[in-house]
């Protein structure tokens, strides 16, 4: 079983990203969907294991990509931030870009909401906002893909 976790919007607070670390075992893979000003390295210290990055809409100084295609136990996984997709007025964009580079998972931040969905067969997931949560409850949220040995993918969010 291999376990990726999935970060967004951390806006320079690591505060809860380190306490996903104390609470997350056993983790291959960390992708941080964008808004990390900066931190990359600090990022780095907290996880030991591999870590996607991408550029977020405020990570002005960044030489992360807008967008990556990362392979995760025989998934293809499409990683952005989402603000040059429009997930703000909707998911076509991130999904036609998704299907566009083969990918069956899409990961995106920038709303601070998390939600999950599924568009043909592509599965749609922002994690929510690690820092700075705009849903109701406004509780802080990241998620967990696990993926078993035949490639299927299960992505929960989960509350720090």
């Amino acid at each position: 079983m291999l376990k990726a976790i999935i970060i967004s919007d951390s806006h320079g607070d690591l505060k809860n990203v380190r306490k996903i670390a104390e609470k997350e075992h056993n983790i291959d893979l960390v992708i941080h969907l964008g808004d990390l000003l900066g931190q990359d390295e600090q990022l780095a210290e907290i996880f030991n294991c591999e870590i996607k990055k991408v550029k977020g809409n405020c990570d002005y100084y960044s030489n992360n990509p807008v967008s990556d295609v990362v392979e995760f136990g025989g998934n293809r996984i499409f990683i952005t931030h989402g603000h040059n997709y429009g997930v703000d007025f909707g998911l076509d964009g991130l999904s036609y870009a998704a299907e566009e580079n083969k990918c069956n998972i899409a990961l995106y931040g920038h709303t601070h909401v998390p939600d999950s969905s599924i568009r043909g067969k592509i599965i749609i997931v922002n994690p929510g906002s690690v820092s700075r949560p705009r849903q109701l409850g406004g509780r802080p949220t990241y998620g967990v893909m696990k993926v078993n040995g035949e490639g299927k993918a299960d992505i929960r969010i989960e509350y720090v």
